[in-house]
């Protein structure tokens, strides 16, 4: 399926009426990263270039960021299927994407204010559904926007969205914009409260082959 290109940023706020809503303490999310970077941790380095990372990673390095999901199956999904179209023949997702790369569970220790950037949601911040569907070689434009949306709305902790491949599923992207920061955004909200799971682990196998499936995927061998 292809998307309409994601538009630049305007270079004033949205006059709609933007939606937040709370994400509380006690939420239990699930992330996938690569130690030794822990799944408490804010990832602070700067992606200008779409080749790699996230969809609302920084372009500079002013911030960090962390993505998590409602459940196992979408942060796997998330990382995993980063690259791949969202319709079609079933997909192979390469090894590379998985190795080294481990899921773990994430507990929220404190209420969290995000933006909603779903439904009605985009369309109050003037943003199109391509933003979060886009393919991953628009990723610039949506980093752009990520540090236009933190620019208007220095209040909220991070952005709610759907994932690309699942729109039943939450996704989140929560920010860290340093010690010296008037604002702590999501800084100290998470706390790892489960062990690290290899994702290509042998005893990890029929789950992420189940979760693969599920989305019409699966690891190249």
């Amino acid at each position: 399926m292809n998307w309409p290109s994601v538009p630049r940023p305007p270079g004033t706020p949205p006059a709609g009426n933007p939606s937040t809503v709370q994400l509380p303490s006690g939420t239990t999310l699930w992330r996938v990263h690569r130690p030794p970077h822990a799944a408490d941790s804010f990832n602070p380095n700067a992606q200008p270039s779409a080749l790699a990372g996230g969809r609302f990673d920084s372009l500079d390095g002013s911030f960090s960021y962390a993505y998590l999901g409602d459940a196992p199956s979408t942060a796997i999904v998330e990382t995993a299927c980063r690259d791949l179209p969202l319709g079609g023949a079933p997909r192979l997702v390469p090894r590379k994407e998985l190795t080294g790369r481990c899921l773990s569970k994430v507990t929220i220790v404190r209420d969290l204010s995000v933006l909603v950037l779903h439904g009605a949601g985009l369309t109050h911040v003037g943003a199109p559904l391509s933003l979060t569907k886009c393919d991953a070689d628009q990723y610039e434009l949506t980093r752009a926007w990520a540090h236009a949306l933190r620019t208007w709305f220095p209040q909220v902790d991070g952005f709610q969205y759907r994932p690309r491949h699942d729109e039943d599923a939450f996704a989140w992207v929560l920010f860290d914009d340093g010690p010296s920061a008037p604002c702590a955004r999501a800084r100290g909200s998470l706390a790892c409260t489960g062990p690290e799971v290899d994702l290509l682990a042998p005893s990890f196998a029929v789950e992420l082959r189940q979760v693969l499936h599920k989305f019409n995927a699966t690891v190249e061998r």
